[in-house]
């Protein structure tokens, strides 16, 4: 993926979806969710205690440049998607088409069955990878502190080993920690989407840079992309017990690239109403 800016049509795409003097996108209560059946209240999973149905989360603007509502944010977030996008000479469309499928641009968000938070919506595994432990060396050392302030049993230390128990939720302290981190991550949202570029990058590497193989691993899992293929990276995805997990991804990418026609000026992708149900998913491309 070569570096490409947001098109007039993608800018005015995410003006429409953040715009004027309200602060939905910036905060919000767990009553503003939609349940789940094994999170019927849908308050912040993963917590020791849970979290109360009447919980305000809220991006700080001392923190996240000052952005204090969403037509702010709005603009924000096309500084902030131009700007990776030249630093990592990748196509900013495409990983904002991609943050709204995760999140509708909604900084508070979080999922109610699974740790993913955020803009990004990065799950416990990947903060940890991703910006904690620095995997891919691109985070600085001040964006691994903010993402990790206040979190119980751990104090960043360059140059030294992270240990994973304070951030991964399938233990006691990574569960007591959850709400810490999900609040640092909402406070900065412009280093999730560095964080979102960062690891976009390496996944895009397995695959020399195909957007649709890109997007595929993120969703399932960069495991499964070996290949410049869009069609044998769903095919090593389908072996063993995870058959029928391709499914999700195939339709995430196919989500992403119709709002990439409709809503970004992708016409090549030629997704008309007429043709959008001929739309091959195991062929999906875009260079």
């Amino acid at each position: 993926m070569a570096t490409t800016k947001l098109s007039e049509l993608g800018e005015n795409f995410i003006k429409s979806k953040c715009n004027g003097s309200d602060t939905k996108k910036l905060q919000g209560y767990a009553t503003d969710k939609r349940g789940y059946s094994k999170n019927p209240t849908a308050v912040l999973p993963y917590c020791l205690p849970l979290t109360l149905t009447t919980k305000l989360w809220k991006s700080n603007p001392n923190i996240n440049g000052n952005v204090k509502t969403d037509g702010e944010l709005g603009e924000a977030l096309i500084r902030w998607y131009n700007k990776y996008a030249e630093i990592y000479e990748m196509d900013a469309n495409i990983l904002a088409a991609q943050a709204y499928q995760e999140s509708a641009f909604i900084i508070w968000n979080y999922a109610v069955n699974s740790s993913a938070s955020g803009i990004s919506q990065f799950i416990a595994a990947a903060i940890f990878d991703v910006i904690v432990r620095n995997a891919y060396g691109g985070m600085t050392n001040d964006e691994r502190i903010a993402i990790t302030k206040n979190v119980n049993g751990y104090v960043f230390t360059s140059g030294k080993n992270t240990p994973k128990t304070p951030f991964i939720v399938d233990n006691p302290l990574g569960r007591e920690n959850r709400p810490i981190l999900h609040q640092n991550i909402i406070d900065n949202p412009e280093i999730m989407i560095k964080a979102q570029f960062e690891y976009m990058k390496w996944i895009s590497k397995r695959c020399d840079g195909l957007a649709s193989s890109t997007l595929f691993g993120y969703s399932r899992g960069p495991g499964y992309v070996n290949s410049s293929s869009y069609p044998e990276n769903i095919s090593a995805s389908i072996k063993g017990e995870h058959k029928g997990y391709e499914e999700e991804g195939i339709n995430y990418v196919y989500r992403i690239f119709l709002n990439l026609y409709t809503n970004f000026g992708y016409t090549k992708l030629n997704m008309t109403k007429e043709n959008e149900l001929m739309f091959d998913k195991f062929n999906s491309n875009l260079g």
